[in-house]
């Protein structure tokens, strides 16, 4: 592995603390291997932004642009300076070539992350649609007819209305709303600021 760490190290170049080193639908080729430093792989959905993972050293990322030929999916962020081994699609095919071993780790990895970004995506979904719902209610609010708002809400998030329930049943569990047997009786817009700025603080 002495001449794989050498060929990394090879192909070190310093990022400078909070410089990209790719944007979200950038298109590119090469992936990256962290040999000093920190690096935040973020997910952005409208205003909000959400940290996939932070990376250290002896970590890679963006290993699927020189595999196939698509835009990043995420935006990679250096968390302070860090020197990190820049590999295009020619060098990142002879690693894989290298030995089997290095295949066999890079395809255990892969199955990891594809689980764990899944996880985050869905975590990030639910934040937008819980933000969509509360906004409804401050402009909104009191409803003329709350079967009516709950079909609006679907429309607007695009989910169905047994989600929406549930996503207020979350939401009166928070003491944002005051539900009476599936029916909101009471919006705490208060609380709603509270839950909002809370919210914020873990994205």
């Amino acid at each position: 592995m002495r001449h794989l760490e050498r060929l990394l190290i090879r192909f070190g170049r310093l990022y400078r603390r909070d410089e990209y080193i790719f944007r979200e639908d950038e298109r590119g080729s090469e992936m990256f291997y962290i040999i000093k430093g920190r690096v935040s792989i973020e997910k952005e959905a409208g205003r909000l932004k959400k940290v996939l993972a932070e990376l250290g050293p002896g970590e890679y990322f963006g290993e699927m642009a020189p595999l196939i030929d698509i835009s990043r999916s995420a935006s990679a962020r250096v968390l302070e300076d860090s020197i990190v081994a820049v590999i295009d699609r020619d060098v990142f095919h002879s690693l894989l070539s290298y030995s089997s071993g290095v295949s066999l780790l890079f395809l255990r990895e892969f199955s990891h992350r594809l689980k764990k970004t899944s996880q985050a995506l869905e975590d990030m979904n639910h934040s937008w649609m819980t933000l969509a719902v509360i906004l409804f209610f401050f402009t909104h609010w009191p409803f003329r007819s709350q079967e009516e708002a709950l079909i609006e809400l679907a429309v607007r998030t695009g989910k169905e209305p047994p989600e929406i329930r549930d996503l207020l049943e979350e939401l009166a569990r928070k003491g944002v709303i005051l539900l009476d047997g599936g029916v909101v009786k009471e919006f705490r817009g208060d609380r709603a600021w509270d839950f909002l700025k809370g919210a914020e603080q873990t994205t």
